[in-house]
């Protein structure tokens, strides 16, 4: 297998050829390094393409810090009441520098390509489905109704739904840089491919109280607060040089890179090469119309059959359950309390007690033949638009003047998609409740958010 002229025809023709150029935008966040618009800087964008410039590149260390992400879980009480409770998702947040990240982009794009033929060849193309850039158009909507739809045709079934946990903390280094080898069909990684691989697992961070604190020290609260958006970079190089004295952190583990660069992206689905074949290996033994679906760390099974029965169900599990445990020293560790085990018969869904349940999916809940939008990513966008609404009414008693409302309609409201183009929740809702309901099943999404005008304004005027 050669999909390229060698190592350095990864940016020949063949690769560089497919990238789309357009979605390398300037951003506007702070860092150590100026702003760049790639549009504008066609040196920066030759540098890109040259293998030894970015051999010798000194990546700059990103910037930490945690972020809680808050996460509502329903209970039922010991009267069997329904409530939701409060649960806290910390996740580690590192952003590059801007000449970094537009490495990180182009390479990651270039391995894209490269896995794409792969998976091609490998006849895994359909299994990994995110961070992919040859299904554009596609989005979670698409590869949800893709499983409902398989399933609902099918007379019986057996359904295996997983997640990993903590996937990119645990990415082994060494697979890792075995696995891009392979996708890159070469037999050692060139230099400006080592230094990338080397970048992303020996990842160098500042923490961002430090930085605050070293901008608060120089300018002074009130002053930062008026010149920070008009700053081209956090310090100069000289005060760079003084201030990463003792700063400067680098991972220290064989394992984990940090999620968000596009480098780490493609990562994640070149280190499940080898796992994506051997479980789709495994699903076709089954039945040959088995379907196997992986979306980074969240991966469904579903297994047609003539006698889904609740001892093929745990069979099935056990033997899967086997067969991952083989890539636990790859970083693959299965989070328990995300598994769904389920039976289809009879066009009704059951759990492994065979009591009448639901199939959770890529934030789509298919429940006593009807399809809703996950309750928690329901209850998230409205308490996210009441928190818009206290700011608009704070704003309005403090001025007597009625408050902001344009960014409130436009986030959450069926008027920001004229305005924002892309959309928002409620497009998306619009737009994931005329695709399922193609479904044989009866779609209730629409109902969800159809009240969201009323909803929003009688809390921004009570």
């Amino acid at each position: 297998m050669n999909r390229s002229n060698g190592p350095r025809g990864l940016h020949g023709l063949p690769s560089s050829s497919k990238v789309n150029w357009s979605k390398y935008k300037m951003k506007k966040y702070l860092h150590f390094d100026k702003r760049i618009d790639l549009i504008k800087d066609e040196h920066m964008k030759v540098n890109l393409q040259d293998p030894s410039w970015v051999a010798s590149y000194a990546f700059l260390p990103s910037i930490h810090f945690k972020i809680e992400y808050k996460k509502y879980i329903t209970l039922k009480n010991e009267k069997g009441e329904k409530f939701k409770k409060k649960d806290k998702k910390p996740r580690e947040i590192y952003y590059a520098a801007h000449k970094d990240s537009y490495i990180y982009k182009y390479y990651g794009d270039l391995l894209n390509n490269a896995y794409n033929d792969y998976a091609f060849e490998s006849r895994i193309d359909d299994i990994a489905i995110a961070y992919r850039n040859n299904k554009r158009g596609k989005n979670s909507i698409d590869y949800a109704y893709e499983v409902f739809d398989f399933l609902l045709k099918q007379d019986q079934a057996i359904v295996i739904a997983l997640d990993f946990k903590s996937f990119f903390d645990n990415i082994d280094h060494k697979p890792l840089k075995q696995k891009i080898k392979v996708v890159l069909d070469v037999e050692e990684l060139p230099k400006d491919w080592y230094k990338i691989y080397k970048s992303i697992t020996h990842y160098s961070y500042v923490e961002k109280e430090d930085i605050e604190q070293f901008l608060l020290d120089k300018y002074g609260k009130k002053k930062l607060k008026k010149i920070r958006s008009r700053l081209p970079q956090i310090m100069e190089p000289a005060e760079f040089r003084q201030f990463k004295q003792g700063k400067i952190e680098v991972n220290p583990n064989s394992y984990g890179i940090p999620q968000g660069s596009g480098m780490s992206a493609v990562c994640s689905n070149v280190h499940l090469i080898d796992f994506d074949k051997e479980v789709l290996e495994w699903t076709k033994q089954k039945h040959p119309d088995a379907l196997y679906r992986r979306y980074c760390d969240d991966l469904i099974v579903v297994i047609p059959t003539a006698n889904a029965t609740v001892e093929l169900l745990e069979k099935l599990k056990n033997e899967l359950m086997k067969r991952i445990d083989r890539y636990k020293a790859d970083g693959l560790i299965i989070q328990e309390k995300k598994t769904e085990l389920r039976l289809y018969k009879d066009q009704t869904i059951f759990n492994e007690k065979m009591e009448i349940s639901a199939l959770d999916y890529l934030g789509f809940v298919i429940h006593k033949n009807v399809i809703r939008i996950r309750e928690n990513s329901l209850f998230k966008y409205y308490s996210r638009a009441y928190k818009k609404v206290k700011t608009s009414k704070r704003v309005s008693y403090a001025t007597k003047r009625p408050g902001p409302k344009r960014k409130l309609y436009n986030l959450y409201t069926h008027l920001g998609h004229k305005y924002l183009g892309y959309g928002n929740f409620y497009a998306y809702a619009k737009k994931a409740h005329n695709i399922m309901s193609k479904l044989p099943c009866k779609s209730k999404i629409k109902k969800q958010t159809k009240r969201h005008w009323w909803k929003i304004h009688k809390r921004l005027y009570d």
